[in-house]
């Protein structure tokens, strides 16, 4: 029962011991347990340490202590332990990939210059003018939104000024703001199907109704977006999440003609379309959009670093007002002292030379990538691979897609199982962490978690 090499206190594996013959049904409901003197001579523990684990069973409600009489298993027979703790192993495989370092996953450790980022916050940090013992402004630095305003316009073909700017630490408290403006006119929302799904939470927690729109072989299909009670809409038109395809103009055209008729407004995800390897970016969907119909979504966690947790959201606006009543209901979540390094890094135009940088590495990575899985060529057929930081593929396999979702968390993989159909499935994978040199290695571990 207990192991004295172990770091776990011994009343906690004589809790633990106790518990797992409870829920296995080895002691069964309403046997009485050895008193706690009899514990302690038969086991030769303390009767202090006996006591603490009783009481740690009795305070869950295992055992009770019935006065005078002594401890009594409860009755939990209604309760299929044995089941829950198989749905409990499974879900923990499920629920692993919070701590997993995946091999693909992140970017390319070699693309952010590390040197630049310390000087400029050595810089941030020393000015009396940076004010670092107050938290700042609720919606953002003023000098970040500027060269956020400027960044979108320039590289995304955007319209937007700065005071349509909301910083935030991530899409989903972003979401989070834009929910508190609209959601006196609005309570549902389509979604592409697949499609983001941690920003469809966001909507389900709120109670909004949720359409999914199907993407089919010719991408979105407006007609169905029109059939749905919804008139807000979640969608990546410049480089859809996770299939990889690009909304045609005439397509874009058609769904601000949709929103501006039904009074819709639509989300735009534009996570990281500007990283292209044939001709330049997709514009954004705001830019074309003269009737405040556009609210842009954008983030710098492809871009520069997920660790940095800085997003924006850009309101049209017809917007600011009803925000503007409501924004002191938030606090800020991203650091004034990040933002303003941020915003040194744009203005002093590292940012551009940054967005040139990781485009060579992560092109040279999908080079090699897709030469890599040419060894697969008749199992594996690359669908888009020319834009992002993603591949998407269909695989011919006969493994079941619940052991291949196992198999890549197992393998250190970050894996997304779009579609299945027969012995055929749609996949999508990141590379930006993949090591250039490991290419082949990561490949031949891919190739065993998909067909092995």
């Amino acid at each position: 029962i207990i192991d004295n090499t172990s770091n776990i206190p011994i009343y906690i594996q004589l809790y633990d011991y106790i518990k797992s013959e409870i829920t296995n049904g080895l002691i069964k409901p309403n046997s009485k347990l050895p008193s706690i003197r009899e514990a302690s001579a038969s086991l030769k523990l303390s009767k202090t340490t006996i006591e603490n684990a009783y009481s740690q069973l009795v305070a869950e409600g295992y055992i009770d202590n019935i006065p005078k009489k002594g401890f009594f298993v409860c009755n939990l027979s209604d309760y299929d332990f044995i089941r829950q703790n198989e749905t409990h192993k499974e879900h923990a495989v499920q629920s692993s990939d919070f701590n997993t370092n995946y091999l693909n996953d992140g970017v390319d450790k070699g693309s952010f210059e590390i040197s630049i980022w310390k000087r400029i916050y050595n810089k941030i940090i020393t000015d009396d003018f940076t004010n670092i013992y107050n938290s700042g402004s609720i919606q953002g630095e003023a000098v970040l939104r500027d060269e956020i305003a400027n960044f979108v316009n320039t590289m995304r073909g955007g319209n937007t000024t700065s005071d349509q700017v909301i910083i935030g630490a991530g899409i989903q408290y972003l979401l989070g703001i834009l929910i508190g403006i609209i959601s006196n006119e609005y309570n549902s929302v389509a979604f592409e199907k697949p499609g983001y799904d941690k920003a469809e939470y966001i909507f389900e927690d709120y109670k909004f109704d949720i359409n999914h729109i199907e993407v089919n072989n010719d991408g979105f299909p407006i007609s169905d977006l029109k059939k749905s009670n919804a008139k807000l809409l979640y969608i990546s038109p410049s480089h859809q999440y996770p299939l990889g395809t690009i909304m045609p103009v005439n397509k874009r055209m058609e769904l601000l003609d949709w929103a501006y008729k039904n009074k819709g407004l639509i989300i735009e995800d534009d996570y990281d379309a500007i990283i292209r390897y044939g001709g330049m970016p997709i514009p954004c969907l705001q830019g074309i959009d003269k009737n405040n119909c556009v609210i842009y979504l954008g983030s710098f966690s492809k871009v520069l670093l997920p660790s940095l947790r800085i997003s924006y959201m850009i309101i049209p606006k017809n917007l600011l007002n009803k925000y503007n009543k409501i924004k002191t209901r938030y606090t800020q979540s991203t650091s004034k002292i990040d933002q303003l390094v941020l915003a040194n890094f744009m203005k002093e135009g590292y940012m551009l030379k940054h967005i040139r940088k990781i485009k060579r590495i992560y092109k040279k990575k999908n080079l090699s990538l897709t030469n890599s899985l040419e060894k697969f060529k008749d199992k594996i057929n690359i669908i888009t691979s020319d834009s992002g930081l993603q591949i998407v593929c269909e695989v011919t396999t006969n493994k079941n897609q619940n052991q291949i979702y196992y198999d890549s968390i197992a393998n250190n993989i970050l894996l997304n199982i779009i579609s299945k159909n027969d012995n055929k499935i749609i996949i999508s994978f990141n590379y930006s962490g993949i090591d250039l040199n490991k290419i082949h290695e990561f490949t031949d571990i891919l190739g065993k978690v998909l067909f092995a």
